[in-house]
């Protein structure tokens, strides 16, 4: 899903070029890019409507269904269904390990253990059509976990409320950076996929407010601002790194992989 900014579209299908060595089909949601791009993937709808509200209101959760349902309606049992956040790439041969996974575990994808969240997040799963409409899922919210004293939820817990409820294991791919340049952004998982994080929103998070919000307001405010200019300059520096360096990720993992 590509949102009001095109610039990891060419980024993506690079990296997708460059790690993937079998056929594969791409399946894109975009919204607020030129119509141009739609010819780039395999199938893809253009979602922008006049009464679509801003982020973080917006429901992605039907558009995650669609794309799935169209994957559904044409691929095989074994074929590999993946999902990937717009600023996911893959970084290294990454097919046959998360098929391997997915023999074993019928799913995989990042889990953000990092903030205490369970789900398998959208940002990168992977399983495959048979296991899918076997478990009967979907993208919708609605089960919750406690956070912080809070009830917190978030696109896919209905699939991992499903997983659990039916204790179906799942292989969960877990932050493996060496360097930390933010706590949640900037992300590199089971050493196989980069998940920039905050592509298409402020590049601010609610873990990045957690360290200064007991300051009083004034200090409170100017803490964020800077914490959130920040986060804007690495996230450009990568951007420009990415698109030059395809061993970008070596600052993060600090080395090869």
């Amino acid at each position: 899903m590509h949102y009001r900014d095109d610039r990891w579209i060419d980024l993506q299908q690079r990296y997708l070029e460059r790690h993937t060595h079998e056929p594969y089909r791409t399946y894109a949601s975009l919204e607020g890019v030129d119509s141009s791009y739609l010819t780039r993937f395999d199938q893809a709808w253009d979602e922008t409507g006049p009464t679509e509200p801003p982020l973080p209101n917006r429901r992605i959760e039907p558009k995650l269904d669609r794309l799935t349902d169209a994957i559904l309606s044409v691929g095989e049992p074994e074929d590999l269904m993946v999902f990937m956040h717009g600023d996911t790439i893959p970084i290294t041969d990454w097919v046959p390990p998360i098929r391997a996974m997915t023999q074993e575990n019928g799913l995989a994808g990042i889990c953000r253990e990092e903030i205490d969240e369970p789900i398998p997040h959208w940002s990168f799963v992977a399983t495959t059509v048979g296991f899918w409409r076997e478990l009967g899922a979907d993208w919708s919210r609605g089960p919750a976990w406690p956070l912080n004293g809070k009830e917190e939820s978030d696109t896919g817990a209905t699939l991992w409320r499903r997983l659990e409820t039916q204790g179906v294991p799942w292989r969960r791919l877990l932050r493996s950076n060496q360097t930390n340049l933010n706590p949640l952004l900037f992300g590199v998982y089971g050493n196989l996929v980069y998940h920039h994080g905050a592509a298409f929103r402020p590049s601010i998070t609610r873990w990045d407010s957690a360290a200064y919000v007991h300051l009083p307001i004034p200090l409170r405010n100017f803490a964020g601002v800077r914490k959130r200019l920040a986060n804007v300059y690495q996230s450009k520096r990568l951007i420009r790194r990415i698109h030059r360096d395809e061993h970008f990720y070596e600052e993060l993992t600090g080395g090869p992989l």
